[in-house]
């Protein structure tokens, strides 16, 4: 019999489906590609399967604008090819977890169409007039530029969007959307969906009053930022009532909420502490380290290795103490590649992805691995206006060129930190396409595919990237203190090391990470004990206490005998 909590030992593997597998040549991924590739994801070690939104949608937002909950888009298939996708994971031990979106709808959604006509679900959405100023009614700043505020001429009254103005918010402060999105809560587990990840959903309270925000950039129209548009008031009210009305009578079910702006574990405790009312929940603090507060993601800030400290090992720390638990990513599908952003893309990119691998396996809490994570997927080299195909992307550089600003470097911020980093096709072999589809792509392949894939890694007689998230996946599952453990911060003030201890009742291990691109020398605080795993081929185990770590160097001890730190 399943544990009621077997989520926390679940290894999650997101597949953004546009980008997977295309089996139409329509140059789209799609269920059916999903499907074929089930058993890779059965052998790699996942034991769950989120798939961003494959609903109905004008893709305005590439799904995240669903025009219908019950509907499947038909780029991607059939709701048959849903339902038998489905139950082939469900036969080969794979549990399906589907993205909930339900802060907003797309503006096609039977609902706001019937809103913006002042029909009975106009109180939906949230609505304002105009303010003294006969102006919108405050200075909110949507996530993908401009207002947050659109005005309707028909109803003389503004719409609130936090993100594109064809993502219109819903009112949850009405019970009769809150019991709209129960029916499709319902609709879907009943169909066998074995649980949500539930997209924005500390957005769905919003500050009462809709005051304006402090303005920390006066250039700007509107403010940036996610204040008073998150982290409302009733968020924990409305997912209580959530868990009272759908979760409990599905108690297998899997929960976690994307949470951007939940800056602490404090702050997050009251929406996870001991699996009510979600499991757990993805903030944002450790992808936040280098933006420039106050500013999008495409203001650069240099960042030091003791903040990402500060940040993860404070959010495992304190929900260990207190009944939390975390969620342990590094990439998605809004984030560029890890290896590129963190670590080196080039000249040290193998062993950049095997000690990240270390380094994200190795926490506490369940692990999320993004689509082509697995085998080392970087950025492309380079982007042109032409090739991009992700709107806040778009939207940025039009307002960089609509400000006579610099268009070379608006393209290298997106280079390096846009969401189109992470949805190149999954890299499959060295076939046209990197094996995607037989078609044109939706979007630009990664040049480098002819050597990055997955039929390569599998076949090389090397230690690939692939056959060592495998292995690490294995020890993984095999050694429970590296899962349940207790996790403990060590040489707090090193800015090339990162380096903790894991620990239960009977087992102890340290995990050692340079993020450093020179050699680092190191003085281990502890008995070190035996080498479980490393990212090169061949390990120097010294004989005193001093390591000698080499650029992106990761290794994994398993630790004898106990030792009090």
């Amino acid at each position: 019999m399943e544990a009621p909590d077997w989520w926390r030992d679940a290894v999650v593997y997101q597949i953004y489906p546009v980008s997977f597998k295309d089996t139409t040549g329509n140059g789209k991924g799609d269920l059916n590609g999903i499907t074929s590739k089930l058993p890779y994801l059965k052998d790699l070690g996942v034991e769950v399967v989120w798939l961003s939104p494959v609903y109905a949608s004008p893709m305005v937002d590439m799904g995240y604008d669903i025009s219908n909950y019950r509907e499947i888009h038909p780029d991607f298939g059939t709701m048959e090819d849903w339902e038998r996708m489905t139950k082939e994971a469900h036969r080969i031990g794979l549990k399906v977890v589907m993205d909930l979106v339900v802060n907003h709808t797309s503006d096609q959604h039977e609902w706001f169409q019937d809103a913006k006509d002042g029909g009975s679900k106009k109180d939906w959405y949230i609505w304002r007039g105009k303010n003294k100023e006969g102006k919108e009614p405050n200075n909110w700043g949507a996530i993908f530029g401009g207002s947050c505020w659109e005005w309707n001429d028909k109803l003389k009254e503004y719409y609130l969007h936090v993100f594109d103005v064809s993502q219109p918010d819903l009112n949850w402060e009405n019970p009769a959307v809150r019991d709209a999105v129960w029916d499709v809560m319902r609709f879907w587990l009943d169909k066998g969906c074995d649980g949500f990840r539930m997209d924005v959903i500390n957005c769905i309270s919003k500050t009462p009053g809709f005051p304006d925000a402090p303005v920390a950039d006066p250039q700007s129209m509107y403010q940036y930022g996610l204040i008073h548009r998150f982290n409302g008031p009733k968020v924990a009210d409305y997912l209580l009532e959530m868990h009272d009305k759908v979760l409990q009578y599905y108690p297998n079910a899997f929960t976690v909420g994307e949470a951007p702006g939940v800056k602490s574990a404090e702050q997050a405790l009251p929406l996870v502490q001991n699996g009510v009312p979600l499991q757990m929940l993805f903030h944002f603090e450790h992808m936040y380290i280098d933006h420039q507060p106050g500013k999008t993601c495409f203001n650069y800030k240099p960042w030091k290795l003791t903040e990402l400290k500060d940040v993860l090992g404070k959010f495992m720390e304190f929900n260990e103490a207190n009944g939390g638990w975390d969620s342990l990513y590094l990439e998605n599908h809004d984030q560029p590649r890890i290896i590129s952003r963190w670590a080196n893309d080039g000249k040290y990119r193998d062993a950049s992805a095997k000690m990240l691998a270390i380094f994200h396996a190795t926490g506490r809490g369940t692990l999320f691995i993004y689509q082509g994570q697995e085998i080392g997927m970087a950025n492309p080299a380079a982007w042109t206006f032409d090739e991009l195909r992700d709107l806040e992307e778009i939207q940025y550089y039009k307002a960089i060129e609509a400000s006579n600003g610099d268009t070379k470097d608006a393209l290298k911020q997106i280079q390096r930190i846009g969401r189109d980093n992470s949805r190149t096709p999954m890299q499959w072999s060295a076939d046209t396409n990197a094996g995607f589809t037989s078609g044109t792509p939706w979007i630009k392949v990664n040049q480098d595919y002819e050597e990055w894939n997955v039929e390569a890694e599998q076949a090389s007689s090397d230690i690939s990237v692939l056959k060592f998230w495998k292995s690490l996946l294995t020890i993984r599952k095999d050694h429970n203190g590296l899962v349940r453990g207790a996790f403990q911060m060590i040489d707090y003030e090193n800015q090339s090391v990162y380096a903790y201890t894991r620990r239960n009742a009977t087992e102890q291990y340290l995990v050692v990470c340079s993020f450093s691109e020179e050699e680092v020398k190191w003085v281990c605080p502890v008995n070190r004990g035996n080498l479980l795993l490393g990212n090169y081929p061949s390990q120097e185990i010294e004989e005193d206490d001093t390591l000698t770590l080499r650029p992106y160097e990761g290794r994994l001890y398993y630790l004898p005998a106990m030792q009090h730190l």
